[in-house]
């Protein structure tokens, strides 16, 4: 009898998971609905062609912003450090 009951219990909560699954669902289903919805609804959209120049642009930016970055992550992590140049002594 306990076979039984156990199987109906697990009956009951893979019924209980499936049930979650499927409103989960529907509300990721809704929301993929309403952003489809508001890139349909935008007005312009518009696309840079990319050009060599565009392209280096974007890699100097992307690489500024990652040094940027790191600067931040060495000031936080040794900060009484000084730059080799700051430590050089007037001539």
């Amino acid at each position: 009898m306990m076979d039984g009951d156990s199987l109906k219990l697990n009956f009951e909560i893979a019924l209980e998971k499936i049930t979650t699954l499927s409103d989960q669902n529907h509300e990721l289903m809704n929301r993929i609905e309403e952003l489809e919805s508001q890139i349909a609804k935008s007005k312009e959209v518009r696309i840079r062609p990319m050009t060599a120049e565009i392209r280096f642009e974007n890699i100097t930016d992307g690489a500024d912003a990652a040094m940027e970055r790191y600067k931040q992550f060495l000031k936080k992590e040794f900060p009484h450090a000084k730059s080799k140049q700051s430590k050089r002594q007037s001539v």
